[in-house]
């Protein structure tokens, strides 16, 4: 579910027509899982990586930007994962 969420909010927030042709410069994939919650990683086309913070209990997820070219980290906001597990139109 975790996957699930994290990944029809990034195909809802942001603009994959540019990874159409080579769809390897953009993807969701799982990272990490601790006792408490899962770690789901978004690649832009940029290079950039969000990574969900996906809390097992509830659902609330933390979002963190990371810029490998700057080695630069920041927090991006949160949002409620149970509000995209059904894919939005």
């Amino acid at each position: 579910m975790a996957y699930e969420g994290v990944n029809n909010y990034c195909h809802s927030m942001y603009d994959w027509s540019v990874a159409e042709e080579n769809p390897s410069m953009m993807y969701v994939k799982m990272g990490e899982e601790t006792e408490s919650a899962y770690k789901v990683i978004f690649r832009s086309y940029t290079g950039a990586f969000v990574y969900f913070y996906v809390e097992k209990a509830g659902g609330i997820t933390r979002m963190v930007e990371y810029e490998p070219a700057l080695d630069a980290e920041s927090e991006a906001g949160t949002i409620n994962l149970l509000d995209y597990l059904e894919k939005k139109e």
